[in-house]
């Protein structure tokens, strides 16, 4: 199996949020590709939770407020975006990035579906989101939410494949 790399999410900036252990698949025009493998090692802050259940394959974008995780047809949504600020690789073994609360998911049956607009708007204040970030989310989420209703890429048949290349890590 390739070296690990790290996906770390944080809170505004510097608090460890959810983490998980990956390995780079590749780059196309859309990012860099990661499949994160069923039973490898995610945690949440300092605590391991459970073990990754379905493996995906996580996009980290060249450079937008995103990032997709895409679990295929087994789990609640098929395909899931964190609303985030663009992903720094702040090494060859580490993606970063801030999860600015707002989550996409695509459901089994096609519908867009907007999480955590309350948490965003209470963590505006805990957090200090600047007015860039706060505009920048939500721009972000209107693109995704557009681009899932009509079915844009990477998020479909792009990502399907590079998941199919996931599971076989």
């Amino acid at each position: 199996m390739p070296d690990p790399v790290t996906i770390q999410f944080l809170k505004k900036p510097d608090v460890i949020h959810w983490g998980f252990e990956a390995v780079v698949l590749g780059n196309d025009e859309y990012g860099i590709w990661l499949a994160i493998p069923a039973g490898g090692r995610r945690w949440k802050g300092e605590v391991d939770r459970s073990p990754v259940e379905h493996a995906a394959a996580f996009l980290a974008p060249h450079d937008d407020w995103w990032t997709l995780h895409y679990a295929g047809p087994e789990t609640q949504y098929v395909l899931f975006v964190d609303i985030t600020t663009p992903p720094v690789w702040v090494s060859g073994e580490r993606v970063e990035m801030v999860d600015l609360d707002l989550d996409v998911g695509l459901t089994q049956d096609g519908r867009a579906i907007v999480e955590d607009e309350d948490e965003f708007i209470v963590h505006q204040l805990e957090y200090g989101y600047t007015e860039r970030e706060i505009r920048s989310a939500l721009e972000a989420t209107e693109r995704v939410v557009r681009s899932l209703e009509t079915r844009h890429e990477p998020f479909f048949e792009v990502a399907r494949t590079w998941w199919e290349a996931a599971l076989e890590v």
